[in-house]
């Protein structure tokens, strides 16, 4: 492979055709320069230069690499000039995985202002429930997730918010005007959840374990939307987060306690510590976190 810096040796002399003012300006010796040039040619096969006295021209080989090690030079110099830039978190890529519900309530609006503040960084999201992203963390499939592992100590992580469980109640039900609701007073109530994999089912499932309870689940569901329909028809109590809610406007859930205590889980952005971090994801996790510091008390916790 040819050595860049001969190159760069090369196109210095045949841009002023001078040996003694390129050696100059290249900070080197006339006679270290000669034999950068002599090994040049050596490895190519060919001579650049023909030297009448002391003057040079170009061969009709070097006339035509010329241009192509000019060429080459630019695209390395712009390498080295992106690669500084990447180092600095200046451009880049980031790949993030969240949950439908979080992407639609914190990352489409905070990524408005990161990418107006950081055009140079692209974004791809990936999403999934609670254990998909977790895995995608693992695996490296994604910088960062918004998430709760079960073993926090595994991951290097960032709070953004407390989402907390709240029921959304049919129209006709009393206890809607309540300030909150006991899990203990849905023993024997219809139940619409998420599926198996959301952090808000495995929070919703540990609860009823503790309170001894065995849901009478109507239905399983992705979309929290599906689920709270269902609960404007009638057909049974929906129990989502306080994140899921934000998307939600036409219901006013009830904070769900158990023993008297609210029920709630953190969420953070988490990533691998064995992986390679870019650097502007730590600028991305103060941008997402800010935002959910903007969200009112009942979107937090």
């Amino acid at each position: 492979m040819i050595d860049l810096k001969k190159l760069h040796f090369f196109v210095a002399i045949a841009e002023g055709m001078h040996l003694s003012r390129a050696a100059e300006a290249l900070n080197i010796s006339q006679s270290a320069l000669s034999r950068q040039i002599q090994s040049l040619e050596d490895e190519l096969g060919f001579r650049l230069f023909d030297r009448i006295g002391k003057r040079l021209s170009l061969t009709a080989e070097g006339e035509d690499l010329l241009p192509r090690a000019a060429r080459l030079l630019e695209q390395a110099n712009a390498l080295s000039v992106r690669g500084k830039s990447i180092v600095n978190g200046e451009v880049g890529h980031l790949r993030v995985g969240a949950t439908a519900q979080t992407i639609a309530s914190l990352i489409a609006p905070a990524l408005t202002g990161f990418r107006a503040e950081n055009p140079g960084i692209e974004i791809t999201l990936a999403e999934g429930p609670n254990r998909s992203l977790i895995e995608m963390v693992e695996r490296g499939t994604v910088h960062m997730a918004i998430a709760t592992p079960s073993d926090p100590a595994d991951f290097g992580s960032a709070p953004l918010f407390v989402a907390r469980l709240l029921a959304y109640l049919p129209p006709k039900d009393s206890r809607r005007e309540q300030a909150q609701l006991p899990l203990e007073a849905l023993a024997d109530a219809p139940v619409l959840l998420l599926r198996r994999g959301f952090m808000t089912r495995d929070l919703v499932d540990e609860s009823f374990r503790k309170a001894g309870i065995r849901p009478r689940i109507v239905l399983e569901s992705d979309s929290p939307h599906a689920l709270v329909a269902m609960v404007a028809q009638g057909h049974g109590i929906a129990m989502l987060s306080s994140a899921a809610s934000k998307g939600i406007h036409n219901f006013s859930p009830i904070p769900l306690t158990l023993s008297g205590a609210a029920i709630s889980r953190q969420v953070s952005a988490i990533w691998n510590p064995t992986r390679h971090r870019p650097a502007a994801l730590p600028r991305l996790v103060r941008t997402l976190a800010a935002m959910a510091h903007t969200w009112p008390t009942a979107g937090r916790g």
